[in-house]
């Protein structure tokens, strides 16, 4: 009977670290990590068969990268007050926008790194939870060391953790569009940049 209680025990224990491993597998920091880690993962594979062309990145990005931002989530922040102005119709139009520009900022940067041996990336200790919000500072080594960077994903937590921003030293993608759509409120007021998202969506 003893040596049952302690099998069961044992069970009960396993089965409890099993499951809370798999909760963890859903923590900001984990999935930033896995993120980046599948991307440039894919990027090096695309390198090694010689097919790393520009179409063949951007499928990368749509593939691996986009389904974990929340674009809307990050439109929302640029726009601040004035989304709640727009119609259905104008936020689908400025989601849209951002997304293909979006897109096209990761093709930019992928298409930037190569020879993608002895890939390390890490956590910074400066990395933060703050309730439903996450900024997970990552240091990403390749080629033993001979290139590093530093890139600080920002994260919200709605159904699972999305990306929303993506900081690299001095550079938020997300404040970049937030600062180029108050230029032009700034000189053609809001139905300006209503006119000029439409004119780069068509």
């Amino acid at each position: 009977n003893m040596l049952k209680r302690l099998v069961i025990i044992l069970t009960i224990v396993y089965m409890n670290l099993a499951f809370a491993e798999r909760l963890n597998e859903n923590t900001p920091h984990s999935v930033a990590v896995n993120v980046m880690e599948s991307t440039l993962l894919s990027l090096k594979t695309l390198q090694e068969q010689n097919k790393n062309s520009l179409s063949n990145i951007e499928n990368l990005v749509l593939s691996k990268l986009m389904p974990n931002v929340d674009i809307s989530f990050a439109t929302k922040i640029m726009l601040r007050d004035r989304w709640d102005d727009l119609s259905s119709k104008q936020r689908t139009m400025f989601v849209d926008y951002i997304t293909r520009s979006i897109v096209q900022d990761y093709v930019g940067l992928l298409n930037s790194y190569e020879n993608l041996d002895d890939l390390s990336i890490q956590i910074e200790d400066d990395s933060t939870i703050n309730g439903n919000k996450a900024s997970v500072k990552l240091h990403i080594a390749i080629n033993k060391n001979n290139y590093q960077s530093f890139i600080t994903l920002k994260m919200v937590k709605l159904n699972r953790w999305y990306i929303y921003d993506a900081v690299f030293p001095g550079i938020s993608i997300l404040m970049h569009y937030q600062k180029s759509f108050d230029s032009i409120i700034k000189r053609k007021g809001m139905d300006g940049l209503i006119a000029t998202v439409n004119n780069n969506i068509i």
